[in-house]
């Protein structure tokens, strides 16, 4: 077997041979089914509340029913009509005048029993005032807010999901590589592997483990989206989620993001000495990707427009091209930006090769040379 794959299955299995690992990727599906649940048991209607109107007339009576409707649905309640412990009475005295009593298990707050009473009267005013000409004027009413996105809620989920398996990945790849360099295996590994082998076989290994992580978060969506209950935004934002071509599109952005920070990454980790070293390197790489978090997050809460011009600085790319899609970027610009994230990716991995050197001489090792 080649070099490469051997570096490649060692960090592979380094990361999932734990049980530690596989309880945490169980959270992603265990916390989406948790979710669909959630989901459906809202899309049901509640279970309804039996009372019982108790009144000599029935026209008193029809009109309570309207009035306790109204209030009820005003507090999430549905009633049904029938004998039960939760009472209400109505009784006339006289024109001009009822009386309306409550029991204490009747399923209404005081507001509620309050709007009933108001209920009534305005019921009993429009019967009066049925003969009275009835004018109606126009008038002019504040803009609502806009309804929520799915679609861009959808969009920003995605890149933060993308963005915590990123920064998680690095730094894994990050102390994978310190860990040979602090202990002097990496040298003795470049006996038996260039420098290219070493480097490749350490993103695919560690990149195969961020993959899975991916696949057990987003792989359980497209499967819940066919069983998400219609209707809502919590249904919308998990189909926009579940949407194939999304997912294609966000993989393969995800691979050139971790393919260009990754390459920066192992730079880093072969320049370090230690672990204190490679932090100090990297801290400027994570305060990045940190801001670009932040600048994805103002972008979806409506100032894309004004953060447009990032999409163009690569190390902003991905992100924004993950919260900017969905006819926000036209398709040349688009393809333009994927070929720049592997024109950059293609650099830092060359930038990277070249830091495996000899601590004394300097010089680059070579498998063999010594």
């Amino acid at each position: 077997m080649s070099p490469l794959w051997l570096i490649a299955e060692r960090e592979f299995r380094t990361y999932v041979a734990t049980l530690s690992f596989w309880a945490a990727l169980a959270i992603g599906p265990i916390a989406a089914g948790i979710g669909l649940m959630l989901m459906a048991g809202t899309q049901q209607p509640p279970a309804p509340l039996a009372v019982e109107i108790l009144s000599p007339d029935v026209q008193w009576k029809r009109a309570v029913q309207v009035a306790l409707d109204e209030a009820a649905a005003l507090e999430g309640h549905h009633f049904s009509y029938g004998v039960s412990k939760a009472r209400m009475t109505v009784a006339g005295y006289g024109p001009g005048l009822v009386d309306i009593g409550f029991t204490s298990q009747f399923p209404l707050t005081e507001t509620g029993r309050v709007l009933v009473a108001r209920t009534l009267e305005r019921d009993a005013a429009r019967r009066t005032s049925a003969t009275t000409p009835l004018t109606v004027r126009q008038t002019s009413l504040p803009d609502q807010p806009a309804p929520a996105d799915a679609g861009a809620i959808a969009r920003f989920i995605l890149m933060m999901m993308l963005w915590l398996t990123l920064t998680g990945s690095l730094g894994m790849l990050l102390q994978t590589v310190v860990r040979e360099r602090a202990t002097r295996s990496l040298e003795i590994l470049l006996a038996s592997a260039s420098p290219h082998q070493i480097m490749v076989g350490k993103l695919v290994g560690v990149g195969g483990v961020s993959l899975l992580v991916l696949a057990a978060w987003l792989g359980p969506l497209a499967v819940f989206a066919a069983f998400a209950p219609k209707g809502g935004l919590l249904s919308a934002i998990l189909i926009a989620l579940a949407a194939p071509d999304r997912l294609v599109h966000a993989v393969v952005v995800y691979l050139l993001a971790y393919a260009f920070y990754g390459s920066v990454t192992v730079a880093l980790g072969a320049m370090a000495r230690d672990s204190a070293s490679a932090q100090n390197l990297s801290r400027p790489m994570f305060i990045v990707l940190l801001l670009a978090f932040f600048a994805g997050l103002a972008a979806a809460m409506g100032n894309a427009v004004s953060l447009h011009w990032l999409l163009y600085i690569p190390l902003f790319t991905p992100f924004m091209m993950l919260v900017l899609q969905g006819g926000a970027i036209p398709p040349i610009v688009e393809i333009s930006m994927l070929g720049m994230l592997a024109l950059t990716a293609c650099v830092a991995a060359r930038f990277a090769i070249g830091r495996f050197v000899l601590r004394d001489s300097g010089a680059a090792l070579v498998p063999g040379a010594g």
